[in-house]
């Protein structure tokens, strides 16, 4: 008997009855990786907002402190005990920036304030801009008919995108594209590098299970000589798609 024949049996199990539970045990672990993602975002919020307000608290009254003892005790230093007093104030001054890029990094308040075009243009100005790399967009003013579930996913997306085009090191010009499509959004994430191996494509697995938890699509187009096109699709929210 054929393997594809009608009425297979493998493994003493029939085809058919094997398929329900391939796809009935697919959709359970689908579901089990979008909770697992939320719970990791709820955490990760919860982090950002504890080390925002105690760490960014305690660095904010050390600086106060070290404002207090500049105006008391500035004018009597030595110029050895200047200096050291101007290092711990550029330390604070560092310290604070650095709290300011971890809390964004697991939880981007400008997302949560302004929505996902805003967040996107400051994330892809200032990475790009360190890095070098010449960045334009084409963005929508807003997306409200998107959930913010839903904004974080396509955030995450051009996130690790940006992230992997940049420890690559090879491209000088990235482009960020937002646009409505049918009954939701296309954004597209293109550069101008060395095309993406298997392997590097391959590390896209997570964007492309998070977008099919918002019933979306991940595609990547790996264009030898041309670069890299990494293509996320999301539906509009039912509340606000009209």
């Amino acid at each position: 008997m054929a393997v594809n024949e009608p009425g297979a049996v493998t493994n003493g199990v029939p085809d058919q009855q094997l398929e329900t539970r391939v796809a009935a045990r697919t959709e359970e672990l689908s579901t089990l990786s979008t909770l697992l993602v939320r719970k990791m975002e709820n955490e990760r919020s919860q982090l950002a907002k504890e080390l925002h307000d105690e760490l960014g608290g305690l660095i904010t009254a050390a600086k106060m402190d070290m404002a207090w003892l500049q105006a008391h005790i500035g004018s009597t230093l030595d110029a050895a005990s200047e200096e050291k007093f101007r290092s711990v104030v550029q330390m604070l001054n560092q310290a604070m920036m650095l709290k300011r890029r971890v809390v964004e990094s697991l939880r981007p308040s400008l997302l949560d304030h302004f929505g996902l075009p805003v967040a996107l243009r400051s994330h892809f100005d200032e990475h790009c801009a360190r890095a070098g790399v010449e960045y334009i967009d084409t963005l929508p003013d807003e997306m409200t008919d998107l959930e913010l579930g839903v904004q974080l996913t396509l955030f995450r997306v051009a996130q690790e995108s940006l992230a992997n085009l940049l420890a690559r090191g090879a491209a000088r010009h990235v482009e960020l594209v937002i646009e409505a499509e049918g009954d939701g959004y296309l954004m597209t994430v293109g550069d101008d590098g060395e095309a993406l191996d298997e392997t590097q494509q391959q590390s896209l697995v997570g964007m492309r299970h998070r977008l099919q938890g918002a019933a979306g699509w991940l595609e990547v187009q790996a264009l030898p000589g041309q670069g890299n096109r990494i293509r996320a699709f999301v539906p509009r929210s039912r509340a606000g798609s009209g």
